[in-house]
């Protein structure tokens, strides 16, 4: 049977990276990181389509097509599971940004040029962004004394939830092919199997509409993330190499007597 579902090759990826991580630990080779972080980005949201997908009780004044652009902060936060070599690391890594946005503009546009402009505010609207996405970095500096530069690469499936009828735009609707990619720079200042991680970064995500693939646009998210990460195959490894004295036991000298 064909495999459809949009998450089928996250979780080969997945497996893959279990297996990788038993075989680590087993063998002693490799290192299996988990790492959290939050911080704050910048959105930026730009959608073309037909004046009919405008959101509900908006006056348009004619045809054409419109111009949807929505920019504001978000709040994100990430879980990363981590497998890596001495240079190389591959893993999984879960995201999600709260979009603040609560205002955007509609710009309406014919043959002769643009004749309609409209702000929407709607201080109900939330709208919640979920990516599962393979995370790929590569050690590029490390003094071996506290401080790693680790650029890294990121792609994986968006999805999401807008909970207002006037949101800019209904991720139901969006394209079935939420792909995504982006891109980073980690400063990790470690000491131990702990981190502290420093990123700054971007992801852009082309979207479609489902109903007519030529009403298109993207996301893009900036922003700086910051966290820890901890070596749980560090700690592992150094807890063998140092184990626990035992406490002397104490001899009174008067029963040698």
């Amino acid at each position: 049977m064909k495999r459809t579902q949009p998450f089928y090759h996250l979780r080969q990826t997945l497996v893959l990276f279990c297996l990788l991580f038993a075989s680590g630990l087993s063998f002693g080779q490799g290192q299996f990181i988990i790492g959290v972080k939050g911080g704050m980005d910048g959105c930026i949201y730009q959608f073309n389509s037909s004046s009919t997908s405008l959101p509900p009780n908006l006056n348009t004044n004619g045809t054409g097509y419109t111009r949807i652009v929505s920019t504001g902060p978000a709040i994100p936060a990430l879980l990363e599971l981590i497998y890596g070599t001495k240079k190389f690391r591959i893993g999984y890594q879960f995201e999600y940004d709260r979009i603040l946005t609560t205002s955007y503009k509609v710009k309406v546009y014919n043959p002769s040029g643009a004749y309609g402009d409209t702000s929407v505010y709607d201080p109900t609207i939330t709208q919640h962004f979920f990516c599962h996405n393979i995370l790929i970095e590569l050690i590029a500096f490390d003094n071996h004394k506290n401080l790693r530069l680790v650029p890294d690469i990121v792609f994986g499936y968006f999805h999401g939830l807008s909970s207002a009828t006037l949101a800019p735009y209904d991720f139901s609707s969006l394209n079935a092919n939420r792909f995504k990619f982006g891109g980073a720079l980690n400063v990790e200042y470690y000491f131990g199997p702990y981190s502290v991680v420093a990123t700054p970064n971007f992801t852009l995500a082309p979207v479609k509409a489902i109903a007519d693939p030529t009403e298109k646009g993207y996301m893009f998210f900036i922003g700086l993330h910051i966290g820890m990460r901890f070596n749980v195959t560090k700690s592992k490894q150094e807890a063998d190499q140092n184990p626990k004295k035992k406490k002397k036991e104490y001899v009174n000298p008067e029963e040698d007597n």
